[in-house]
């Protein structure tokens, strides 16, 4: 581990062309200043060999673009924990996972939310699931004034081995829980406009499908609101819409029962993301189902249980029970690094193989990239890099492009992108229309007790300019 791999090293084993390394000055890129250290353990070569990518560029027509807005679960600067968002030319647009922190890196990407209105989660891990709250909560503060779609996945159907119960524990009791938990901040958020005019519903409805890792069946469907139709699904069908977009879904095997892969395509172009998972034939057969490999097979994979142990901590275990519990965490839940290359190997033998392969939910930094692509690189010949966060990638059908964002630190909410937007809101649910209020239709104090109000300051005391004192609301 403590080993000096070069950057040339490490590019050659991605197949990254030697020649693309590019010299950056004091731009912002991941949200790091571009400072080159000799440790090892402090520096992603492959991820800083990438050209970058603008923000705002246009995505054509019959493009694919994929970003990684979270890539690792040891949080840190420069990983969150797992999202991927995929833009299509069609207009549409979809959040895979929504793991804890990856809303600032959305934000930094200037991505509105409203092209975070389709949620597909593997599975109801925290490192998965943890930042849907900030996405539910204040999607309908900027423009997702429209309903959220949820899919994950079934019950897993085991029982408790201490009380023998059997839980609730799909996506559809999640949602519900979830809405419920979230009562105090919707409310008291809704004394302003939380639904487009001509939206079919409120920014804080929430429309669940359920997607059964056993049957594939999608019918257990659950909304806040009944009058909003259930997205278009299938046996093994997740979605389908009118623009050629199918989401299939397949089991994976992470955990417990009930985690799933999901296998995007479109105009000719695909993508697997398997979100967490064991090596699996499901994930073989799926990659190798088409006429052709897919596009993108986007798939978890860990540092050896060796290396998770030393590094979390800075040195082993005495008692050994660090490494026992890591390798027991792999033998439960994850694809080490030479079955993700010998699942690729599978591919190519089948003449399926994917155009890229990338391995994300991984610690990426050169003193593990190194190894890992080594381990892959024993198996598997073809194209495949090592994702860490505001890594973008294009895929049209004659090329596919990895870059990286060039973003910026001081970032504020990206500018109102839907179109809805140009109708204005309906009235909000805590509303007050009368002459005399200078903020009509909305009613900022309507939740508060007046013996709270009484209290209040002033605001001609402190400034008599500020709007408060110049247009004072109407007292109760």
């Amino acid at each position: 581990m403590n080993e000096k791999f070069s950057r040339r090293e490490v590019l050659k084993l991605s197949g990254v062309a030697l020649g693309s390394m590019a010299v950056v000055g004091n731009t912002a890129i991941g949200g790091e200043n571009q400072i080159h250290h000799d440790d090892p353990s402090q520096e992603d070569s492959l991820f800083r060999s990438l050209k970058p990518f603008k923000i705002g560029t246009p995505l054509g027509s019959n493009e694919m673009r994929i970003s990684f807005m979270g890539t690792s679960v040891v949080q840190r600067r420069t990983q969150m924990c797992s999202s991927v968002f995929v833009e299509l030319g069609s207009g549409d647009s979809f959040v895979f996972d929504c793991g804890a922190g990856v809303t600032v890196n959305y934000s930094t990407m200037q991505i509105p939310m409203s092209k975070m209105r389709n949620i597909f989660l593997t599975h109801l891990h925290g490192d998965h699931t943890s930042d849907l709250t900030h996405i539910y909560c204040f999607g309908p503060q900027q423009d997702g004034k429209s309903p959220l779609y949820v899919w994950g996945p079934s019950p897993s159907g085991i029982a408790d081995p201490i009380t023998s119960q059997t839980y609730d524990d799909g996506t559809v009791n999640f949602c519900q829980h979830f809405r419920e938990m979230n009562r105090w901040h919707t409310e008291s958020q809704s004394f302003v406009g939380t639904q487009w005019v001509g939206a079919e519903g409120d920014g804080y409805d929430i429309v669940a499908t359920e997607l059964n890792w056993q049957t594939g069946a999608t019918s257990r469907y659950w909304s806040t609101n009944s009058s909003i139709p259930k997205p278009s699904s299938g046996n093994w069908i997740a979605y389908q819409n009118a623009n050629g977009v199918k989401i299939s879904f397949f089991p994976a095997v992470h955990d417990r029962n009930g985690s799933i892969s999901y296998k995007l395509e479109w105009n000719g172009l695909s993508m697997i993301f398997t979100g967490d998972t064991k090596p699996n034939n499901f994930l073989i057969n799926n990659a190798t189902n088409g006429s052709t490999g897919v596009d993108v097979l986007i798939s978890e994979m860990v540092v050896p249980p060796e290396v998770w142990a030393i590094k979390n901590g800075g040195a082993p275990n005495p008692t050994g029970a660090g490494l026992l519990v890591a390798r027991t965490v792999q033998e439960n839940s994850h694809t080490p690094e030479k079955a993700l290359g010998y699942i690729l190997n599978q591919t190519a033998k089948l003449g399926k193989a994917p155009r890229l392969a990338v391995a994300t939910h991984f610690q990426a930094e050169d003193d593990t990239i190194y190894p890992a692509l080594q381990n892959i690189r024993s198996w598997y010949s073809g194209d495949v890099t090592v994702a860490t966060d505001l890594m973008v990638i294009t895929v049209s059908k004659n090329s596919i492009l990895k870059q990286k964002a060039i973003v910026s630190d001081y970032s504020w909410f990206p500018p109102i992108a839907d179109p809805r937007a140009k109708n204005g809101t309906m009235p909000p649910k805590y509303t007050d229309t009368s002459s005399s209020n200078p903020y009509a239709p909305y009613a900022p104090l309507a939740q508060f007790d007046q013996s709270l109000l009484n209290q209040v300051i002033d605001p001609c005391l402190y400034d008599p300019t500020d709007f408060g004192c110049t247009h004072p609301y109407p007292s109760k």
